[in-house]
């Protein structure tokens, strides 16, 4: 008699994007701090285990379903030709994206879950937190700004809207984040 393996397990795209998406309503509803797997298998319509089959924690589901809205707000700075404005426009839409109330939760989720844990830590610097720091840095050498200022400029640059807006939530102003990269332009062009 033949024994027949069974084939591999595959994750239903239905099942995911359940899942996906009842992280995400109960990331907004709840925080990270009160979001549990049993809360997204419930809401899902799916077990705990097939969970924890795709995700291997909490943390990892988080990061997961962060990086998928990510292209929500990681956006190309345009290349006009006058790198301020470039920059300024950018960071405008940055921080209208990151003040919505989608936006603002994933920051602070982002912010808490990669303090936590970091595997996620890393997973949310590779898949948000560097390609906002590169944009920034990569139009700023590609106008002939040195490296090293370049790097300085943009750590200041996305670090000051960032902070500034975890500081402030939702009532951020985007034009602050204008007078940020200004600020910061005319540093680099006073040395």
């Amino acid at each position: 008699m033949a024994t027949e393996t069974a084939a591999p397990r595959r994750r239903s795209e239905r099942s995911r994007t359940a899942i996906v998406t009842a992280t995400r309503e109960l990331l907004l509803q709840r925080g990270f701090d009160k979001l549990s797997i049993e809360a997204v298998a419930a809401r899902a319509g799916v077990g705990k285990q097939t969970i924890y089959r795709w995700w291997p924690s909490r943390h990892a589901l988080v990061a997961d379903v962060i990086l998928e809205d990510a292209d929500k707000i990681l956006r190309p700075i345009a290349r006009t030709g006058d790198v301020a404005d470039d920059l300024c426009a950018w960071a405008r839409t940055l921080a209208s994206a990151l003040t919505t109330a989608r936006g603002n939760a994933m920051l602070r989720i982002l912010t808490t879950a990669g303090m936590e844990h970091p595997d996620t830590a890393a997973r949310l610097r590779t898949g948000f937190s560097l390609p906002l720091h590169d944009a920034v840095r990569g139009r700023l050498t590609d106008a002939g700004v040195p490296a090293t200022a370049a790097q300085d400029a943009a750590d200041a640059i996305v670090g000051g809207i960032v902070y500034a807006i975890l500081g402030e939530g939702r009532s951020f102003d985007a034009r602050r984040a204008e007078s940020i990269t200004r600020t910061v332009l005319a540093g680099i062009a006073a040395r």
